[in-house]
């Protein structure tokens, strides 16, 4: 879900991140979209119908570019009655905490992620 949840959110909620916005993420955006319109919910499921999504988790950090469109998402997903988990972690950047295998959050990151599935797949 994070490669185009919504170029156009990340401007509105993130003015700071324009010129990272105006310049290879907006390029990068068009491209993935391949003509389609970005606000499609194939593309950007905020803007789609979220009820019958099965449980989510949806892991970010304080300085990804996307934590506040994933914050949204998470509300919105919670807004269905999905079971939605939303993990956030301190200082970390987009995905940062699958990176370095040997960093304490990556630890952390991947335990709970266990957790989640543990906790809602068959075994």
């Amino acid at each position: 879900m994070t490669a185009l949840l919504s170029t156009t959110i990340i401007v509105e909620s993130n003015f700071r991140y324009r010129q990272s916005y105006d310049g290879y993420l907006k390029d990068s955006a068009y491209l993935y979209a391949n003509g389609r319109d970005l606000k499609d919910p194939m593309l950007s499921p905020i803007y789609g119908d979220l009820h019958g999504f099965p449980p989510t988790i949806l892991t970010s950090g304080t300085r990804d570019l996307f934590l506040s469109l994933t914050v949204r998402v998470h509300r919105k997903l919670r807004q269905a009655g999905v079971d939605a988990a939303l993990q956030v972690f301190e200082g970390l950047s987009h995905a940062q905490y699958s990176i370095n295998p040997n960093a304490p959050e990556t630890r952390e990151a991947f335990e709970e992620i266990a957790r989640f599935f543990n906790a809602h797949m068959a075994r």
